[in-house]
């Protein structure tokens, strides 16, 4: 008869440091292929160094007293809990080793998961876990990831060909000015706050998630901000809208937030907003930059139709899984 696999999960801690180096270099080495990672995970070194600083959180499978699997986790970035990455080795009962990550992960944060929302992008081959993610309370969001590649000549002929409507009367469109900032974060609050965006990132909720928000874009914590990109609508002289620009690998843009409040939506604004921030990126960094990317939920129609009709495609898909606040405790 075959013994039952012996499963024990664990906190990092350095006197596992040799033996589960080789678990989180198998992530490494398929971070690009397995989970569509954009950015060059941290060496080992940093990512240990990061785990004792308290800045991440790392745990650790054993099968048999041998790493196989770990969850990384964070609370540094927002407000909410940030579950990173669930890695496995191997083919073998992937998601019941996800599955003793997960009751461990929820044990160790049962205090927190009655304040915080838990968040979790399902990149990648993480997707398989969806069934079974539900049964923790987790709910679902389908995004689409959408890239417009320089190289590729039918997306720059077809954003070449594209003509935004005229502004109404009243709006203008300039760049970013830190002046805005302000007003910008009462813009961003009221755009959001009634989306499904403010349900994995509550931040959107308020206006001091949406100053912090703000903050981390044009300060660079999400990338290098690209302030001569960043393209913003204003109605009568005051800020209404906003397309923010940065560069989150060495040759990928990305636009973080586009989005306006509701009064001024419906009119084709946004679409010139994104049509003046492309227009910047094509014009200053054709040459140095491969695409420029952008996610929207795969039902919000408008929006979709807004990046195909500039020359973006949708690349791939994925499951947002979000985890609302344990109102039951």
């Amino acid at each position: 008869m075959t013994q039952a696999l012996q499963y024990k999960v664990q906190a990092y801690s350095d006197d596992i440091k040799n033996i589960f180096m080789g678990v989180y270099n198998d992530f490494k080495t398929k971070a690009y292929s397995n989970y569509k990672f954009e950015l060059e995970p941290l060496d080992y070194e940093d990512f240990t160094a990061s785990v004792n600083a308290g800045l991440i959180q790392c745990l650790i499978l054993f099968e048999d007293s041998i790493p196989t699997a770990f969850m990384v986790y964070t609370t540094e970035i927002s407000e909410s809990l940030e579950l990173n990455i669930i890695h496995c080795i191997g083919d073998e009962n992937l998601n019941e080793k996800r599955k003793q990550l997960m009751d461990k992960f929820m044990e160790v944060n049962s205090e927190i998961l009655k304040e915080k929302v838990v968040t979790y992008p399902m990149l990648g081959t993480q997707d398989e876990f969806t069934p079974e993610i539900t049964n923790y309370g987790f709910k679902l969001i389908g995004l689409a990831v959408d890239r417009f590649l320089f190289s590729e000549k039918a997306s720059v002929e077809l954003f070449k060909k594209f003509k935004p409507l005229p502004l109404p009367e009243g709006y203008k469109i300039t760049q970013w000015d830190a002046k805005y900032c302000d007003e910008m974060i009462n813009v961003i609050n009221t755009a959001f706050k009634d989306t499904s965006d403010a349900l994995f990132d509550p931040r959107f909720a308020s206006i001091e998630g949406s100053t912090d928000i703000l903050n981390k874009i044009v300060t660079g914590v999400y990338g290098r901000f690209l302030p001569e990109a960043t393209s913003v609508l204003l109605f009568n002289k005051k800020p209404v809208g906003i397309c923010f620009a940065n560069i989150t690998a060495g040759r990928i843009a990305n636009i973080p937030l586009i989005g306006m409040t509701k009064e001024h939506c419906l009119k084709g604004l946004g679409s010139a907003l994104l049509h003046s921030t492309m227009k910047k990126l094509l014009a200053n960094y054709s040459t140095t930059l491969t695409e420029v990317n952008a996610s929207t939920e795969t039902d919000n129609y408008p929006a979709i139709k807004m990046y195909r009709r500039l020359g973006f495609k949708e690349d791939y898909y994925y499951p947002q899984a979000y985890r609302p606040i344990d109102i039951n405790e």
